[in-house]
């Protein structure tokens, strides 16, 4: 059975420091590859790591990606927004 409930989503930009930071930490486990050369020619696969980008490159790449955050900096799944919506009608099952 879904249900309709109201939460507050956060951009990462909204974010205080403390939810930033704890966002940064976990995506440690979560290195992003990507195709390079050697100095021979030879494809090889890099590394990178959230934390290491800019503030800028950062907030850019969770926009990107709709990455939606509660006020403590868990990502939140997928979430369907509802626009013009008369909530008056829902008001009995919120």
């Amino acid at each position: 059975m879904s249900k309709i409930i109201k939460i507050k989503a956060y951009e990462f930009k909204e974010l205080n420091n403390k939810a930033k930071q704890k966002f940064t930490y976990e995506m440690y486990d979560t290195p992003f590859d990507y195709e390079d050369e050697d100095e021979n020619g030879n494809t090889i696969i890099k590394y990178d790591y959230f934390a290491d980008m800019d503030l800028e490159d950062q907030v850019e790449f969770c926009e990107m990606n709709n990455y939606l955050f509660d006020v403590n900096g868990n990502l939140i799944g997928h979430l369907e927004v509802m626009e013009n919506v008369n909530w008056s009608h829902w008001k009995e099952h919120i």
